[in-house]
């Protein structure tokens, strides 16, 4: 399942704003994209390209806690300029702010409230909610059910076919560390594509709860749902770098502030892997990764890595330990892993 023509070994573009008080965000974009090198080989003429963003919850553009929509835009121009024919916006939201269980609109507000419905008539692009399995309750002809030989948690999984049926998809995420899963990058942003009509029972709490979230449970569905269909590539938006956790408010960057970077390559595991390290993460003490690294999905060993652009020393912080409002507890990347 490792991502086609991945070179070896794994190449990670960055770029960084140093003024914080003036950077265009898709000049960073396209920095780090360019810096890879590969960008333009990967999509190719004719391509339906889905850009799959984090929009867990209905939050204006800009707060650190889901994907700038600039990043998104910027993106989305370059695989234009590299002959892509459309553009599609995808997400499968777990919630809108103040709801207590589950409603159907939660992506559309999502969509509306971070900028990506004015972004998709801007480009002529298309907006799917990936939520969606069926017209009716309980139906399931807008999904297809995906046999996992390999699977780590389950053996089969119903997904939307707008999302299977593309030519290219492009993990989007936003840089935050997260109480169940240590980190949510591009591999956790893959959570999103579970359709909750599916994979969110009624009456509870949204937050696609038909899925484990123990800690080693939800560490399996990621990479279960990533090896359904890998993404062909990973671009971080750290311009903030939340570390307090996916749900304390109010939302905070790291202890010096906000990151300005953005992280970018086609072996999602090797981007992931970085950006724990600008964390000051232990990538070995992230579950999801070393899942993910040990079924093929990428390269999780930092000696393997080439990291081009400015690296990660000028923007990296020491995140907390444990995770804030959970219990995750990863290792200090440079130190000892915990035991």
């Amino acid at each position: 399942v490792f991502p086609e023509n991945v070179p070896a070994p794994s190449v990670i573009g960055i770029s960084h704003a140093q003024n914080p008080n003036s950077f265009p965000v898709e000049n960073l974009v396209r920095e780090s994209l360019e810096k890879t090198g590969d960008f333009d080989k990967m999509i190719r003429p004719g391509d339906r390209v889905l850009i799959k963003p984090n929009l867990v919850f209905d939050l204006p553009s800009g707060s650190g806690m889901t994907t700038d929509v600039r990043v998104a835009e910027a993106v989305a121009k370059m695989a234009l300029d590299c002959g892509a024919k459309k553009i599609i916006f995808a997400e499968g939201s777990a919630t809108n702010r103040g709801l207590k269980t589950y409603q159907k609109d939660v992506t559309e507000k999502s969509f509306v409230v971070g900028g990506y419905a004015h972004l998709a008539k801007k480009l002529g692009a298309d907006l799917v909610d990936l939520n969606d399995a069926g017209e009716k309750p309980g139906g399931r002809e807008l999904a297809r059910r995906v046999e996992l030989k390999n699977g780590l948690r389950r053996k089969s999984y119903w997904i939307s076919k707008r999302f299977l049926d593309v030519d290219r998809v492009i993990s989007v995420p936003v840089l935050k560390n997260h109480r169940y899963a240590g980190v949510t990058l591009s591999l956790k942003n893959y959570v999103g594509v579970a359709p909750a009509d599916i994979y969110q029972f009624p009456g509870i709490l949204p937050a696609k709860s038909g899925l484990d979230h123990s800690l080693v449970g939800l560490a399996k569905h990621i990479v279960d749902l990533v090896m359904v269909r890998p993404p062909d590539y990973a671009v971080i938006d750290a311009l903030v770098g939340i570390s307090s956790g996916d749900r304390a408010y109010p939302y905070r960057p790291g202890p010096k502030g906000c990151m300005r970077a953005i992280l970018a390559g086609r072996d999602p595991v090797a981007v992931d892997t970085v950006a724990c390290m600008a964390m000051s993460y232990e990538p070995k003490t992230i579950g999801h990764l070393v899942l993910a690294s040990a079924v093929g999905l990428g390269m999780s060993d930092p000696k393997k890595i080439e990291i081009r652009g400015i690296g990660i020393e000028p923007f990296r912080q020491d995140f907390p330990i444990p995770v804030a409002s959970g219990w995750y507890i990863p290792g200090r990347y440079g130190q000892h892993p915990q035991t």
